[in-house]
C-alpha cells in the first residue's frame, strides 16, 4: 500500500507521532536529564549495595538504610527507590514530561524542582508522622516531581490555549492521569487511613497546579518546536 493510499486515521497518527518526536528533539530538556541522570545513579548503587551486602531485595536494604543511616539518607530521599518497577516507573515520567523545563528560564527550572521536591517530602512526611502508628517512618522517590510537572503541564495547557504544542497536549493528558491517581488515592484512603494518603503525590500536584495556572512565561514559537 503506498502511503497515499493508507487510511486518513493511520497517516494523520503518523504524522502526529512525527512531530512528537521533533519537538521532543527540539526541546530543553537538559536539567531534567541530569535530575534523571543522578536517580539512576543512586539506584544503581542501591542495587550493588544489595548485591554486595546479601540483603533480600532493594527495598529491604532501603529499609535498614533509613534505620541506620542517619540524616544522609533522608537528604537522598528523593532519588532512593524502593525496587525496579518503582525507579522505571518514576523515571519513564520525567523523561516525558521533560520538554516541560523549556517553559522556563533554566534557574527559574532549577527552583521550581527543588521546591517541588521538597514540598513533596515534606509534606509526605507530615502525614505519616501525624497519622503513622510505626514510629519510624521513611518517604523516599521522585515520583513528586513527575506529580508536579504533570500539574504544571494540565494547568498551563489549559490557562494558555493559543501557547501549546502537539507535545504540550501530550504532556497535559499525562496530567490528567496524574489527577485521576491522586483523586483515586483520597477517595479509597480517607476517612477510613488517613496514613495511606501519598502526601508527596498530593501536595507535589497541587503545587505544579498552582505554578501552571499562575504561569506567565515567554510564548514557545510553534514554527521553532516543529523545525525538524
Amino acid at each position: 500500500m503506498r502511503p497515499a493510499d493508507r487510511p486518513a486515521s493511520t497517516a494523520d497518527w503518523r504524522a502526529f507521532v512525527s512531530t512528537l518526536g521533533r519537538q521532543y528533539r527540539g526541546a530543553r530538556t537538559r536539567t531534567t536529564l541530569t535530575v534523571v541522570a543522578l536517580t539512576s545513579a543512586v539506584f544503581l548503587l542501591q542495587v550493588i549495595a544489595t548485591w554486595t551486602t546479601g540483603a533480600p531485595s532493594v527495598r529491604a536494604l532501603t529499609a535498614v538504610l533509613y534505620l541506620q543511616g542517619g540524616d544522609a539518607v533522608f537528604l537522598l530521599s528523593p532519588f532512593l527507590h524502593r525496587g525496579a518497577l518503582h525507579f522505571v516507573s518514576n523515571v519513564l515520567v520525567l523523561l516525558v514530561l521533560a520538554p516541560q523545563e523549556r517553559h522556563f528560564s533554566p534557574g527559574g527550572y532549577w527552583l521550581f524542582l527543588l521546591a517541588g521536591v521538597a514540598l513533596a517530602l515534606g509534606v509526605g512526611y507530615a502525614v505519616l508522622v501525624a497519622y503513622s502508628p510505626a514510629a519510624n517512618v521513611a518517604v523516599y522517590g521522585i515520583s513528586g516531581l513527575g506529580y508536579a510537572l504533570g500539574g504544571f503541564a494540565l494547568a498551563r495547557a489549559i490557562s494558555n490555549p493559543t501557547d501549546r504544542s502537539e507535545l504540550d497536549l501530550f504532556a497535559a493528558v499525562i496530567g490528567v492521569s496524574s489527577v485521576l491517581t491522586v483523586a483515586l488515592n483520597l477517595v479509597t484512603t480517607l476517612p477510613q487511613t488517613p496514613a495511606a494518603v501519598n502526601g508527596g503525590h498530593v501536595s507535589g500536584l497541587v503545587y505544579g497546579l498552582v505554578i501552571g495556572a499562575l504561569w506567565r512565561g515567554r510564548r514557545t514559537a510553534p514554527e521553532a518546536a516543529d523545525t525538524p
